[in-house]
């Protein structure tokens, strides 16, 4: 019981600070938080092995089938099928099969199988979707900035108790909160933002643990962070832009000042562009994102940079080895991943090779401005180039670290000094 405050002592610690190192950075974008998400974070794709010895019969060939085809165009589901021959799976017993694995996308620090179970109609369906999910589907088609999965402990008071809290503080939120009408850049420059309805929204979708229908997708919730499943008291996961769930309020941490600072961070202006510096875990929705987002002349339009990085070198070859392998499926995976990196290596040189120089320069050029006026014994002058070391962005950095150094020892103290009480 004493484990189990720390570890929710130290949940609420995380969250706390995460909302914090979101509210001091400078801002660099004009979009909220769950409006950037929805229109420029693609989410990533589970990964669904279907493992068999190649005689299906009708209705296993259909269940195959539907899950191809869920990741065709328009209405998709965030999945990828990958199909294993029994030999390859020697740990499965034939007369398991035809099985289906779900694993989570390969970005994700959670990792293992999800769930699995019999290549039917009936399981690929609920695999895909369920109707908690299509409820969130409509709610964010409607406009709603989070929608919250209130997952239901199976203690009916406790679970009215706190499902009622949510509802009703969900409410209030809905019509206290407004889009902030002002923000600034990296440098601290104020941004022009207009926006014609400042107005959010906030919904709540029940689930119950022992309902058919949702089996596969309360695995998945709970499975988004690693202790979850050991908690048997109802948890709130808010979720927004395509399907992603930030993080879970446990138990008692379902209330007013945690609810209020989560659904503030999701309306907050956007400070980070990169979707794998965000905290958060994608779910597996099926819906046509491209279609729900709908009409954004509600908020100011502009030109955000897609995302790039070394992502870009990776391929569906890779996300099969996400999927347990032979010895010699390991050695051509390791070879693949080999080759990748001297790819890798050689884009990382070419982009070094045309950037370095140019700040070596910039930075000899400081210096002998410097010297000369040394020299001279006039007053130095930081070139705009060199200005950028000295930005808000970065003062605030540091601040953050500095709170954090004496916040997070001062935390931990008072809770072990509790839990040993």
């Amino acid at each position: 019981m004493e484990i189990k405050k720390i570890l929710q002592g130290k949940r609420i610690l995380f969250i706390l600070l995460f909302q914090f190192s979101y509210i001091i950075p400078a801002l660099n974008c004009s979009t909220p938080v769950f409006r950037y998400a929805l229109e420029r974070w693609q989410a990533y794709s589970y990964i669904v092995e279907v493992i068999h010895n190649g005689n299906l019969n009708d209705s296993q060939q259909h269940a195959l089938e539907y899950l191809k085809s869920s990741a065709d165009s328009g209405v998709t589901a965030n999945l990828r099928v990958i199909e294993t021959s029994a030999g390859e799976s020697s740990e499965i017993e034939n007369q398991k099969l035809p099985l289906i694995r779900l694993f989570y996308p390969k970005e994700h620090k959670v990792q293992g199988v999800v769930w699995q179970g019999a290549l039917t109609e009936e399981n690929v369906k609920k695999l895909v979707d369920s109707p908690s999910r299509q409820k969130a589907i409509s709610r964010i088609e409607k406009g709603d900035a989070a929608v919250w999965f209130y997952l239901e402990s199976g203690d009916k008071s406790q679970d009215n108790k706190l499902a009622e809290l949510l509802k009703n503080e969900l409410k209030q939120l809905s019509q206290e909160l407004k889009l902030s009408t002002s923000a600034t850049d990296a440098s601290g420059n104020p941004l022009d933002i207009n926006i014609v309805n400042s107005d959010v929204t906030f919904s709540m979708v029940k689930l119950s643990r022992t309902d058919p229908a949702e089996e596969i997708f309360v695995k998945m919730l709970l499975g988004t962070e690693s202790d979850l499943a050991s908690y048997h008291t109802p948890l709130a996961f808010p979720v927004f832009g395509r399907g992603r769930a930030l993080y879970a309020l446990v138990g008692k941490g379902i209330k007013r000042k945690l609810i209020k600072s989560t659904c503030n961070t999701i309306i907050g202006w956007c400070s980070c562009t990169i979707k794998e510096d965000n905290p958060g875990t994608d779910l597996l929705f099926k819906a046509d994102w491209d279609k729900i987002m709908g009409d954004t002349t509600w908020i100011q339009k502009e030109e955000i940079p897609e995302i790039t990085g070394l992502t870009d070198f990776i391929t569906i070859e890779d996300e099969e080895a996400a999927v347990v392998e032979t010895p010699v499926e390991t050695e051509k995976t390791e070879e693949r991943i080999h080759a990748k990196k001297e790819i890798i290596d050689i884009a990382i040189a070419k982009t070094s090779a045309k950037t370095l120089p140019r700040r070596v320069e910039e930075i000899k050029e400081v210096k002998e401005i410097k010297e000369s006026e040394i020299s001279e014994g006039t007053p130095s002058v930081i070139p705009e180039s060199d200005k950028s070391f000295f930005s808000p962005l970065l003062r605030n950095i540091l601040l953050v670290i500095l709170l954090l150094l004496i916040l997070v020892p001062t935390i931990s103290f008072l809770l072990k000094r509790k839990a040993n009480k």
